[in-house]
């Protein structure tokens, strides 16, 4: 026979019994209510085993040895001489000859700008391979060239109107390269305002490419 539940149906969930069960037997609402706790305290305990972390200190010492840099700039046998128009071939080597500035004052057709800046590689046991990187190139009026000559056995030169990278380079020990300029600006163009190429001078013991 099929009991009913008092009026407090509260009391059903844990006293009464349904569909012909015997008395005393906890009903079936208790049961899905006691599925859905257990179901619940599951999933919690499955949360926090998720969101723990653990986390393991190994010790690592880096050492930083700071060394005097084996390659700088010197000035060219031209630096700071005079050049057009009572101008001067400006250079300024940096306070530990690890950067240079370079003005110079080209005019029409072809000026040519001879040993104006040096790399030096002042270690005497080690060769160092050098490339030159234009980061940001100059602009000069169309049919323009503006381009860095180097001294080295292969005669490299590097285009200062688009970016590029150049090298390797073989700069033995204890030997320098020669900075040359070859500025050309054709006639019947208007001559540009100041405008300048942002480079960088690399080097490395290796010869593999700078990343």
């Amino acid at each position: 026979m099929t009991r009913y539940c008092p009026k407090d149906r509260y009391i059903c969930l844990y006293e009464c019994t349904y569909s012909k069960r015997k008395i005393g037997t906890v009903c079936d609402m208790n049961r899905q209510f006691k599925q859905m706790v257990v179901l619940l305290v599951l999933v919690t305990a499955a949360s926090t085993v998720a969101l723990a972390s653990v986390f393991v200190y190994n010790p690592l010492t880096v050492n930083i040895n700071a060394v005097a840099p084996p390659v700088i700039f010197d000035p060219g046998s031209n630096a700071n001489q005079a050049d057009l128009g009572g101008n001067t071939i400006t250079v300024t080597i940096g306070a530990n000859k690890t950067s240079a500035t370079i003005t110079i004052h080209p005019t029409y057709q072809v000026t040519y700008y001879k040993n104006i800046t040096l790399i030096h590689n002042t270690d005497t046991a080690t060769t160092y391979y050098v490339w030159i990187k234009v980061v940001s190139p100059a602009t000069l009026p169309a049919g323009s060239q503006a381009v860095l000559k180097l001294n080295d056995t292969a005669g490299t030169t590097i285009d200062l109107l688009t970016t590029g990278t150049y090298g390797p380079i073989t700069l033995p020990a204890g030997n320098l390269l020669q900075m040359d300029f070859n500025m050309t600006i054709p006639e019947g163009v208007q001559l540009p305002a100041a405008t300048s190429a942002q480079l960088q001078v690399i080097y490395s013991t290796s010869t593999e490419t700078p990343p």
